[in-house]
């Protein structure tokens, strides 16, 4: 008899295939808010040290 029901039936669901760009655009979103917190690190150290 054929086993109907797959062993794990969330992992063997097609997955949704993710277009370069989109994960181009996501990796340089990241980037961006990395640099934004970095430089708002700077930013507060340069006020705080100034005062």
């Amino acid at each position: 008899m054929r086993n109907v029901m797959p062993a794990n039936p969330l992992r063997d669901r097609p997955r949704r295939a993710v277009k370069a760009h989109a994960m181009r655009e996501r990796r340089t979103a990241q980037v961006l808010m990395l640099f934004g917190v970095i430089l708002a690190c700077v930013e507060l150290y340069v006020i705080v040290s100034w005062i």
